[in-house]
């Protein structure tokens, strides 16, 4: 499946991404029909032979949840010893990434990371379940920075999302898929503002358009 640089083809492709990131919120802490829910990094090939793209870490111990009650795991919680960035004395035991498979055919369809302060800092997603991701969001004190999409599947960015104050600023579009930039949109207070075009290819601005309002 491959989504080209239409606007309705991208809102669809961030309407997917916005819906797969709110599911993560409602799913269960808790176990949910699974036995030897908590299995050591010993037991790790176990976990990869449900889900052959998750895998655990030195150190780590690994939750398994089970959504659909087939008795496989469909969520996986990887927890391990953190250090405190502000004081490397402190450490605790923490909750470090957590991955869930949606469509329950063993692949990992996102990915979360977390700090020592619980906070989310990188979701990454997998939007056509080919077992890799499509869409990676960054946060900063749990407050969401800027989102990475790669609308044809290569593997490569080519439209970015950059927040401030936790609403959209900007938008970078790399249209043709060529790796240049070549479609820039900026915002204020969240509306739309003005859109910048690169004509000749080479990755610079030439035109300027005003966003009109409709009243």
């Amino acid at each position: 499946m491959k989504v080209q640089g239409s606007r309705s083809g991208m809102a669809w492709v961030v309407l997917l991404a916005s819906s797969m990131l709110s599911a993560c919120a409602s799913t269960p802490d808790k176990t949910n029909g699974m036995t030897d829910a908590a299995s050591t990094t010993s037991n790790s090939a176990q976990a990869s032979a449900a889900a052959p793209s998750n895998a655990s870490g030195p150190g780590e111990e690994i939750k398994k949840y089970d959504l659909n009650h087939d008795n496989k795991p469909d969520v996986w919680a990887y927890f391990g010893q953190m250090t405190d960035p502000e004081d490397e004395a402190q450490t605790k035991e923490s909750l470090m990434r957590k991955e869930w498979d949606f469509n329950f055919d063993g692949k990992v369809d996102i990915r979360r990371y977390f700090n020592f302060k619980a906070e989310t800092v990188k979701d990454e997603l997998d939007l056509d379940f080919d077992g890799r991701f499509d869409v990676t969001t960054y946060y900063q004190s749990g407050i969401k920075q800027k989102q990475e999409y790669d609308f044809n599947f290569d593997s490569k960015p080519d439209y970015w999302k950059f927040y401030e104050n936790n609403a959209i600023a900007r938008t970078e579009r790399d249209r043709d898929f060529n790796g240049r930039v070549d479609h820039w949109e900026y915002y204020r207070e969240g509306a739309l503002e003005r859109i910048g075009l690169d004509e000749d290819g080479d990755g610079q601005i030439d035109k300027w358009v005003q966003h009109k309002t409709e009243e």
